[in-house]
């Protein structure tokens, strides 16, 4: 099954569920089109869920998606705390160490509860979004 996300805003964080079969240009374009949802929404904390996700990218592609994706977050002003919440070998933790040293604010995580409060740690902003109006957040 080709790889498909879910996507729920509630109580200013946004929650995605990822499913199906991972690779890299399905996971860097669904992470591109949370990013912008995020910004667009105002919202600035993300828990990705990949425990549903089969597979498991090469240490190459690991790079590549980690590199491109701290590099679309950059362009676009983008300011967001991602915990993603897996399991191994899908999620290794490899590509957000990548995206980390290029000044992302991301980790991994193999317990809900403590991506929960790794993401709870940080405030909510109140972030313009798309059309340049504010979201408010608490």
């Amino acid at each position: 099954m080709d790889l498909q996300i879910e996507v729920e805003l509630r109580d200013g964080l946004l929650f995605v569920t990822a499913s199906g079969t991972v690779t890299l240009e399905a996971s860097v374009r669904l992470l591109k089109q949370v990013f912008d949802t995020a910004k667009e929404k105002g919202v600035n904390k993300i828990l990705v869920t990949t425990l549903a996700v089969d597979g498991e990218l090469s240490t190459f592609d690991r790079y590549a998606m980690g590199t491109q994706l701290a590099e679309y977050i950059q362009q676009r002003h983008i300011d967001v705390r991602v915990a993603f919440y897996g399991k191994r070998p899908t999620t290794d933790g490899f590509a957000a160490r990548v995206a980390q040293n290029r000044g992302i604010v991301t980790e991994v995580f193999y317990n809900y509860e403590d991506a929960v409060n790794w993401l709870a740690k940080w405030k909510a902003h109140l972030l313009a979004n798309s059309a340049g109006e504010a979201n408010d957040l608490v």
